[in-house]
């Protein structure tokens, strides 16, 4: 599974940051966040919080629904778990 180049997202084009991917692994039938690789500005605080959801079970939806700061990083959340 290849990841998702996010350089063109609005967060990164605003910094100047020309490399930046992020591979999110999602269990299809559970909709269970399994893990997730990132590459980029920012992404610790990413990591962060996937790590978190991994390990309250929080599915791959209910981050969607979050309303977060723009435009920070955690505002594209909902793009990487489509």
């Amino acid at each position: 599974m290849a990841g998702t180049d996010t350089s063109a997202w609005f967060f990164n084009r605003r910094i100047g940051e020309t490399h930046s991917v992020a591979k999110i692994l999602i269990d299809a039938g559970a909709g269970r966040i399994l893990g997730e690789q990132m590459f980029g500005p920012e992404s610790a605080e990413l990591v962060n919080f996937f790590g978190l959801a991994m390990r309250l079970g929080i599915t791959a939806r209910d981050p969607q629904a979050m309303v977060s700061a723009y435009p920070q990083v955690g505002s594209d959340l909902g793009s990487l778990l489509r």
